[in-house]
């Protein structure tokens, strides 16, 4: 121990004499450190942090699949992701042996209508096993009882621990306490425990669930088979495996299913909770582990440098006694506590990077509410401090042990500061090869970003205000009230200063939702094996658009007509279909007056439309059917209005003209199209900044390696140029002999990093639009950025050789 001490005295002392170098590379460290402590620290709060519940890691996701639709883009995305129906879920509670418990959960929206505003509030739909699954108790009263789960039950309500705070003061005699939802009253029965949510789930529009209310009390749903709109989760048996669970819940399912789903997935649940966020997350954990790694290693170069001009202290402690092992263990101490001072410089840094990586994150990133710094992360922290001052401690220690004890006799130590030049243009290569991938996925990303902005929505989104309203529930279920609420709209809203024109559309681009139906064309069953005839599976997505719609939003007519005030209930039933429905179910012939199957009814197409991104501008359009609402029975829309000027500027008038046409209407949200499509690509951006910020950190670390290597050569081969010079060499030769020397190991290094840059990109594959993985345009592009910045780095200290004066090189040596 007391050698321990006297080592890190010495460290510190030697250090602040060489305060600079210090400086240099504690920053360094600490950039590097800070830059993943950050990431890791996200990565752990939402991939690696136990959920907080009882035995976690018993819990399993249950979702059933239909493998058909992997072959149909609309459907393909969620074809390993089918919820159950409230009859599977009680036919999966059979499998006692396999499962201890199922439960199963909804997430939908209620109007409390006993206060002076009605307000809209998230809630969740729950079966009354839950908690038990769970293994979470209330924290007041109790859970659902069975006999409450069932249709006709008593209407009975869980309040969050959150809002019985601050809606009901924390008032303990809340049970009991009638709310009203829908104008329904339910009777509270229990509050929920501190921060209680199910697994780790995204944050709906509406914020966190405010009541549970029992899923089994619909009627219809709870007889209904084909209603799969309930995420299950199950806590295995003891002794049971996954494997056993998947093919009894497999063989289950098939037999009580006539038609649906052909197989289940099982997955553990706090897998399931981060499935879409898993692959992007590591990505990004990648790409900060090189950035570490680029400053282990440029930390190493700055500290090679740093040892030649020690070398005639580490001969002459040779000479008088000191072991060789001392001497690398001084060495490493040294590292070690640059590399505590920077993990601690770091920690600080990765603090302030952390709220800012939670601040740009895509809210759909699930977790993120347990996203921080605690003690598994400082731990890691320190754990890659502590290797971080090993790595690069290691190459300098070993050097400057090797130094033997004649060296006091010489003048120079020529061969040894050689293989150190050597060692060190290695290094540099290394640092560059690392460059180079973090610069390719950063260059592969931006590109894509690129062409994904460029990207044409198919329709005007300047000046475009889009809101959304919602009725409460027996209010929604009064057909005839609904249609006055929303021919309010239409004779109201226009009226507003600075309204130029309004619509009103179900699921309008980028605001959310998605719905598709089948539609069959006339004539075209084609005979099965057994002579009876069956119509080719089509899937389209669905639109109910009130006349206007098109020319509002600027989706061109290419051909046929709009649907008009004629177009309605009892009149001939119409549609108008997109371009790519036309192409994909009409190819070569044109669709008017043809007639297509449509929730049941025939339709004539009168029109044909652009096609019109919904949700994402890097999804391929899809064919779309359009119908009015009138002819549907249905009026579940949404609100786009075309304004003068700033549509924000307007939300206080359009809500005041809502609550003027219905007092108990609630506007959810209202936001100007240009940020919802921007939104749409929050991940891209979000992806793109991080990994850019790393390449350009990167650049920035090796060009101060290569400034570094340059200058210590030119010191250490002075006398070497000075006679040089004498012979005759000029200034611009001796630059060029030195710049030379630094770029062999930045050929090397581009050429391994572009080879593991083509590795990266078939990485980032799935993440690229427009753009293959070895894009030639962004390979070359940063081929040129790296030339120019090391010559450059190279070129600033190597000037300084070009004007050294002879005589007085030649007088000093």
């Amino acid at each position: 121990m007391s050698q321990l001490v006297q080592d890190l005295r010495f460290a510190v002392r030697s250090l602040r004499r060489r305060r600079a170098f210090a400086l240099i590379a504690v920053a360094t460290v600490a950039l590097g450190i800070g830059a993943a402590t950050s990431i890791y620290t996200v990565v752990d709060g939402v991939l690696l942090r136990p959920l907080p519940y009882r035995e976690a890691g018993r819990l399993v996701a249950i979702w059933q699949t239909y493998p058909s639709w992997k072959k149909q883009p609309i459907l393909a995305a969620m074809w390993d992701r089918i919820p159950l129906s409230i009859p599977e879920y009680r036919d999966v509670r059979q499998l006692s042996g396999v499962f201890q418990n199922v439960a199963i959960w909804s997430s939908s929206a209620a109007t409390i209508t006993d206060v002076e505003a009605p307000e809209l509030v998230s809630t969740t739909r729950v079966s009354a096993s839950l908690l038990d699954v769970l293994r979470e108790r209330p924290l007041l009263g109790r859970m659902f009882l069975p006999s409450e789960d069932v249709p006709g039950g008593p209407r009975v309500a869980l309040v969050s621990y959150e809002s019985w705070q601050t809606r009901f003061a924390g008032d303990r005699h809340i049970l009991g306490r009638t709310v009203r939802l829908d104008d329904v009253p339910y009777t509270v029965v229990g509050v929920l425990p501190r921060g209680l949510s199910i697994g780790r789930q995204e944050a709906s529009l509406l914020g966190s669930s405010v009541f549970w209310i029992p899923v089994g009390q619909d009627s219809n749903d709870y007889r209904e088979r084909t209603n799969h709109s309930y995420r299950a989760v199950a806590r295995l048996a003891p002794g049971a495996s996954m494997e056993r669970a998947r093919v009894e819940t497999s063989r289950l399912l098939s037999e009580t299913t006539r038609s649906g789903p052909k197989g289940v997935r099982l997955d553990w649940f706090q897998s399931d909770q981060v499935r879409d966020a898993k692959a992007p997350l590591l990505i990004l954990l990648g790409a900060v582990v090189l950035l570490l790694g680029i400053a282990c290693v440029n930390t190493a170069t700055l500290a090679l440098g740093e040892a030649a001009t020690r070398d005639q202290e580490m001969a002459t402690r040779l000479a008088i006694g000191a072991s060789r092992v001392a001497l690398v263990r001084q060495v490493l101490t040294e590292s070690l506590v640059l590399a505590v001072a920077g993990g601690a410089l770091g920690v600080v840094l990765a603090a302030l990077g952390t709220k800012t990586l939670i601040a740009l994150a895509p809210p759909r990133i699930p977790g993120l509410a347990d996203v921080g710094m605690d003690r598994r992360v400082l731990a890691a922290a320190v754990i890659v401090a502590v290797i971080t001052g090993l790595l690069f401690g290691l190459a300098p220690a070993l050097v400057s042990a090797g130094t033997g004890p004649a060296s006091v006799l010489r003048a120079g130590a020529g061969q040894s500061a050689r293989g150190r030049g050597a060692l060190q243009r290695s290094l540099v290569a290394l640092e560059l090869a690392l460059s180079v991938v973090l610069l390719v996925g950063a260059g592969l990303l931006a590109r894509s970003l690129d062409k994904l902005t460029a990207v044409d929505a198919g329709f005007r989104t300047e000046n475009l205000l889009a809101v959304r309203t919602s009725l409460p529930g027996p209010l929604a279920r009064d057909s005839a009230r609904v249609v006055r609420y929303y021919e309010g709209i239409l004779a109201r809203i226009p009226a507003i200063p600075g309204v130029v024109a309004m619509t009103l559309g179900s699921q309008p681009p980028f605001n959310g939702g998605s719905s598709s139906s089948t539609i069959e064309r006339e004539g075209d069953a084609t005979p099965t094996a057994g002579g009876a005839s069956s119509p080719p599976s089509r899937e389209a997505q669905q639109r109910l658009v009130v006349p206007g719609f098109f020319s509002t939003l600027g989706i061109p007519l290419l051909a046929g007509r709009e649907f008009t005030a004629a177009d309605r209930g009892g009149a001939p039933n119409v549609v108008i279909v997109s371009d790519a429905l036309a192409r994909r179910d009409f190819p070569g012939e044109s669709p008017l007056g043809q007639r297509v199957k449509y929730q049941g009814q025939w339709r004539t197409i009168v029109g044909v439309v652009g096609d019109v991104h919904f949700q994402k501008l890097s999804r391929d359009v899809e064919p779309t059917i359009y119908a009015p609402p009138s002819q549907r029975g249905s009026w579940n829309l949404q609100v786009l209005i075309r304004t003068a000027g700033e549509p924000m500027s307007l939300t206080a008038s359009v809500r005041s003209a809502i609550h003027e046409i219905e007092p108990r209407a609630t506007v959810i949200a209202q936001n100007d199209m240009q940020e919802l499509i921007r939104r749409s690509s929050v991940e891209e951006r979000y992806r793109t900044l991080l990994i850019s910020l790393f390449g350009v950190l990167a650049v920035l670390l090796a060009s101060i390696g290569m400034y570094g290597v340059t200058a210590r050569a030119v010191a250490r081969r002075t006398r070497e140029v000075g006679i040089r010079l004498a012979l005759g060499s000029t200034g611009a030769g001796v630059v060029r002999l030195l710049v030379s020397h630094t770029l062999v190991g930045v050929v090397v290094g581009v050429c391994a990093g572009l080879l593991g840059g083509v590795a990266a990109g078939r990485l980032l594959s799935p993440f690229l639009f427009g753009v293959g993985a070895s894009d030639p345009v962004t390979h070359v592009a940063i081929v040129v950025v790296l030339a120019c910045v090391s010559v450059l780095a190279s070129w600033l200290p190597a000037r300084r050789a070009g004007r050294l004066e002879v005589a007085g090189v030649l007088r000093g040596e």
